[in-house]
């Protein structure tokens, strides 16, 4: 029998997850409202300037002990001082009008450290919390809240703490709980808990769910009331202007075409391997692989963290092309 052509295999397995996809609605086309589950599509909508209430009022629902009156949005790419520093991308960054500060990140997919992850990205805006040559009592606060696609996995935690939407760290004494210092907060909200919104649901529950299925909505839902009226309003593909969402459509093919090749890749590997014993020579040829479609990424201005889940390199790998 003709071996057949591997770039007709590889193109099967392209329509294969195209697909498997389609089954979520997330392909291109198919869903009349963005994914904001995925970082560009929650950047697009959450830092819409025709809605900045969007942000304004989450972060007032997430820290309801601050009376936040008005933000501005930061650039997300901080530069290290030194040029063996890490460099931090956020997905949104502001600041409100008393000089605190709020890094938001969504968190799809899992990922190795994540806590120590958190503890790098709030020491990129440490400095700014205090201007030069003003007193300690004038520090302001930073929060960072990160938006997870699954549940914070803590040792010795029960269900009822993982079950939570809304979950909150912050600086205590570990021999008393008692809080050290309220200027440095860590706000998580775990989507997977979240449940379709009933007439008691909170604010944040609503929220969780319906960033959550956004993009599996054929209609906006009858009954919402104003804020989420306009953050069904702002998914809206026919709402967003035309070049965000044509980034937006690249980063779906692009990561379409991605899984495609590593699944390929790696079916390849297994059957290379049991017939030649080479699996060590294939995993490096799937590393250069992977390097080498992040080099194209983010010369294409994809999201570093993005990038870092289609192609399984970290972030300070892709960081370092």
């Amino acid at each position: 029998m003709q071996n057949e052509n591997p770039d007709c295999e590889k193109q099967r397995t392209l329509e294969k997850c195209e697909c498997e996809n389609s089954s979520d609605n997330n392909v291109i086309g198919l869903s009349r409202f963005i994914d904001l589950t995925r970082d560009y599509g929650f950047k697009i909508v959450m830092t819409n300037e025709d809605c900045p209430e969007l942000m304004l009022e989450f972060l007032n629902a997430v820290i309801p002990e601050r009376e936040i009156v008005s933000i501005r949005f930061l650039n997300t790419e901080m530069l290290p001082s030194d040029e063996d520093d890490h460099r931090s991308n956020y997905d949104v960054l502001c600041v409100d009008s008393e000089g605190n500060r709020f890094i938001t990140e969504m968190q799809k997919e899992p990922y190795d450290c994540f806590s120590d992850r958190l503890i790098v990205y709030s020491g990129g805006q440490t400095d700014h919390l205090l201007k030069r040559g003003r007193p300690y009592t004038e520090v302001h606060a930073l929060y960072v809240i990160s938006i997870l696609g699954s549940r914070l996995n803590i040792e010795g935690e029960t269900d009822d703490d993982r079950d939570c939407v809304l979950r909150r760290a912050g600086v205590t004494m570990l021999t008393t709980n008692r809080v050290l210092s309220d200027k440095l907060n860590f706000i998580f909200l775990q989507l997977p808990a979240a449940k379709r919104p009933t007439k008691d649901s909170t604010f944040i529950e609503k929220w969780a769910w319906y960033v959550r299925e956004m993009v599996n909505y054929k209609e906006k839902p009858l009954g919402l009331d104003k804020y989420f009226d306009q953050l069904f309003e702002a998914s809206n593909r026919d709402n967003i202007e035309k070049g965000k969402l044509s980034i937006y459509d690249k980063m779906i093919r692009d990561e379409i075409q991605i899984a495609a090749e590593r699944e390929y890749a790696v079916r390849e590997g297994r059957a290379e391997g049991r017939a030649e014993g080479r699996a060590e020579g294939l995993e490096q040829g799937a590393l250069i692989k992977a390097y080498e479609t992040a080099r194209k990424l983010k010369a294409a201005g994809i999201d570093i963290g993005l990038i870092a889940q289609c192609t399984g390199l970290t972030p300070e790998q892709v960081n370092g092309l």
